[in-house]
C-alpha cells in the first residue's frame, strides 16, 4: 500500500495519514495472542489468587498486569513476572462465587482472561464488616499525568460505621486524594470514594541571562570609589570622620561578596526536579474501621501503577 502511494506520486497529508493507519493496523495485527489461567486457594477467611500468563506457544508473559475481579469489583491487580501474577486477600466480598483474572496485555501480547470458581468459606462471616473493592486497579501514566480509581466499600452483616480510606507505597513525587476520605454506609448499599493519583513531570531551572547583580555592584562600588579617593582627607579630619570612612568600605566589601553569590546563583542554579521515575509500583489502598468503638477491622487492596 505505501510503494503505491508514493508510486503514484501522492504526497499530501491524506496520503500520510492513510500510511499511519496501515501501519497501527499492521502493529496491531502482529500482536501474539495469549491463554490466561486462574486459580483461588483458600487461606482462612481469605485466598490466593494466582494467574498464570503465556502465549499460544507456551512462552510465559512478560510484563503486563492482571486485575483479579469479582461481581463488585476488582479485589486488587498485580504484575505479571516470569508468567505469575499472584495477590493474597485477607477477604472476598460476601457471597463470591468465582474470581475472574483479566490481564492488560503488553508490549507484542494480546490480552486475555479466565475465572475459576471461589470456596464460599473465603467470604463468610456472621460478624459486622465490609468488602474494599476497586476499578480498576491498574494505571499507565506518564510523568505529569493522573488517574483515577473508584474505591468501594459494601457493607455486610449489618455493617454501618465510618471507614477511613489511605494508600501507601507511592513513588517519590506522586500522591494520592481520595474525594472523600472517609465513607460510612448508613444503608445496606455500597457507597464509594474517588482515588486520584497524580505523579509529577519533569521540570529545570533555566539560568537568567545577563548579570542581574550588576546594577546593585555598581550602586555599592560607585561610594565604595569615592569613599577611597577621599580617603587622604580622611586623615586630616576628626576620628569620627575617619570612622565613617571605614564603615562605607566594610559596606563595599560586604556588598561585592554578596553580588558574587548572586551571580553565582542566577547563573549555575540547581538541578530541575526529575518527576516521577518510570518504573512499576503497587500502591496498597487501605479501609479501616472501629466497630462500637471496642475491635478494628480493615482490608486492603493493590492498585498497580505504571509509570512510563
Amino acid at each position: 500500500m505505501s510503494l503505491q502511494l508514493v508510486r503514484d506520486g501522492i504526497g499530501s497529508k491524506a496520503a500520510c495519514v492513510l500510511l499511519a493507519v496501515w501501519m497501527m493496523a499492521a502493529v496491531a495485527g502482529a500482536q501474539v495472542a495469549t491463554r490466561t489461567q486462574v486459580s483461588v486457594a483458600s487461606a482462612g477467611n481469605g485466598a490466593t489468587l494466582t494467574a498464570t500468563v503465556a502465549d499460544v506457544a507456551g512462552n510465559p508473559a512478560k510484563g503486563g498486569t492482571v486485575s483479579f475481579e469479582t461481581a463488585q469489583g476488582s479485589v486488587g491487580s498485580a504484575f505479571v513476572e516470569n508468567g505469575i501474577a499472584k495477590l493474597t486477600v485477607d477477604k472476598l466480598p460476601k457471597g463470591t462465587r468465582s474470581v475472574t483474572a483479566a490481564y492488560s496485555g503488553s508490549r507484542g501480547l494480546g490480552a486475555s482472561s479466565a475465572a475459576a470458581g471461589a470456596s464460599p468459606e473465603a467470604s463468610s462471616g456472621t460478624l459486622p464488616d465490609f468488602a474494599l473493592t476497586a476499578s480498576p486497579t491498574s494505571l499507565s501514566l506518564t510523568p505529569g499525568q493522573s488517574g483515577n480509581v473508584t474505591v468501594t466499600v459494601t457493607p455486610e452483616n449489618g455493617f454501618n460505621d465510618m471507614v477511613s480510606l489511605s494508600c501507601a507505597g507511592l513513588p517519590a513525587q506522586a500522591a494520592c486524594i481520595f474525594s472523600p476520605t472517609t465513607l460510612t454506609p448508613l444503608t445496606a448499599s455500597a457507597i464509594s470514594s474517588t482515588l486520584q493519583i497524580t505523579t509529577q513531570g519533569a521540570s529545570g531551572t533555566q539560568a537568567l541571562v545577563g548579570r542581574p547583580g550588576s546594577t546593585v555592584a555598581f550602586a555599592l562600588v560607585i561610594p565604595g570609589m569615592l569613599a577611597l579617593m577621599g580617603l587622604p582627607g580622611l586623615r586630616r579630619r576628626s576620628g569620627i570622620s575617619r570612622m565613617a570612612g571605614f564603615v562605607v568600605l566594610l559596606t563595599l566589601a560586604l556588598g561585592i561578596s554578596g553580588c558574587g553569590s548572586r551571580y553565582g546563583y542566577l547563573n549555575h542554579p540547581p538541578s530541575g526536579n526529575p518527576g516521577v521515575y518510570a518504573g512499576t509500583y503497587t500502591i496498597v489502598v487501605s479501609g479501616y474501621a472501629a466497630l462500637n468503638g471496642t475491635s478494628v477491622v480493615g482490608h486492603s487492596l493493590n492498585v498497580t501503577l505504571t509509570v512510563k
